[in-house]
């Protein structure tokens, strides 16, 4: 399959109330296009960071009461599975879509990010522009865009992933559902693109191959 993109009525299967309807969707649905969408993007996303990466497709499979609000294709460093290190995601939810560097609370390289994000928060601000339009998911409900954001509030950040066991690291860019169907697939995969470029910084901290 080819990745067709996405139009409005994907948005809406995160509006169907029960488990079953909303999961039987999202596996007929949007799943086959993440897979598409996963092995157009694994190449490209690999010459972006400068090694290999490959694409995997969230199955939800410990799930059995509560509807996933959003589902995604993430990429990694791993052939075998991507929760346990720093990946980027193209998520998709009724929002829309967004690109964002993700580690999980119980990731391999989060201490690794916690302190990169400790000791080096001002230089990796500075990389990644102060007009970029990044809003830090991991600093609260209510995401700040990176040029809201201090280096301090970020050291922060970077203690806490190091000392709380259940944080996880989120770190991204939207785009809203109302703007996702007017980008044709070749666009819109651009467009996923852009987004990893300058989130490329976020995406080696985690790695541990950052440098200023």
């Amino acid at each position: 399959m080819e990745f067709p993109g996405f139009e409005p009525a994907d948005f809406d299967v995160f509006s169907i109330p029960d488990f079953a309807g909303r999961m039987a969707e999202i596996r007929s649905r949007i799943r086959p296009k993440l897979v598409a969408l996963g092995a157009d993007l694994a190449p490209i996303l690999s010459e972006v960071v400068g090694c290999e990466l490959f694409p995997h497709t969230a199955q939800h499979m410990r799930r059995r009461v509560n509807p996933p609000e959003e589902t995604w294709a993430a990429f990694c460093r791993d052939k075998k599975g991507y929760k346990r290190w720093t990946h980027y995601r193209v998520a998709i939810s009724g929002a829309g879509v967004r690109v964002t560097v993700f580690v999980e609370d119980d990731a391999d390289d989060k201490p690794q990010l916690g302190a990169r994000l400790e000791s080096d928060a001002a230089a990796l601000l500075q990389q990644l522009g102060g007009t970029a339009p990044v809003r830090w998911y991991t600093l609260g409900n209510d995401p700040v865009l990176q040029s809201e954001l201090t280096p301090e509030r970020l050291q922060e950040a970077g203690r806490a992933l190091q000392r709380l066991k259940t944080l996880k690291f989120q770190a991204g860019i939207p785009l809203p559902a109302a703007e996702v169907p007017g980008y044709s697939p070749e666009r819109f995969e651009e467009w996923v693109k852009e987004q990893a470029e300058v989130l490329k910084p976020l995406y080696l901290a985690g790695t541990g191959t950052w440098r200023e």
